[in-house]
């Protein structure tokens, strides 16, 4: 039997919010559950598979987290959300020069937006963040 289910914006909308706050409460597994279903259901949106990195990310799953980064970023060549939070994340990873790529590809291609926005704070954050020796 197939399904066959179309969501109204408002319903997508509700379910990504229920996903984020899910993950914010540290309800990980909840927040995949619910925006794996999403993806299921939107397989060619990088707004889903950014939500999935992020969860992956909070986790510690910086693999992950950059897999679906990545992810988000062949269905959408031109997502500032994805580049951002892949940014966010390779400053993480102690490099600062991946980070600033990233960085600077969200700008460009959100100039005046929010996830631009986003980026430049991160940029400035990554300039400044000095990582510790480990010994």
């Amino acid at each position: 039997m197939a399904w066959n289910v179309a969501l109204s914006r408002e319903e997508i909308e509700f379910l990504m919010e229920a996903g984020i706050i899910y993950r914010d409460s540290g309800r990980f597994a909840q927040a995949r559950e619910v925006l794996t279903g999403l993806r299921a259901l939107l397989p060619q949106s990088d707004t889903v598979l950014v939500g999935l990195g992020t969860i992956s990310f909070q986790q510690g799953d910086f693999e992950g987290a950059a897999q679906h980064y990545r992810q988000a970023i062949d269905v959408n060549p031109r997502s500032a959300y994805a580049y951002a939070h892949l940014g966010e994340l390779e400053i993480f990873r102690k490099n600062k020069e991946q980070a600033a790529e990233h960085l600077k590809t969200a700008i460009k291609l959100d100039p005046r937006g929010k996830y631009g926005s986003f980026a430049r704070a991160l940029l400035e954050f990554g300039a400044a963040v000095r990582y510790q020796e480990t010994v």
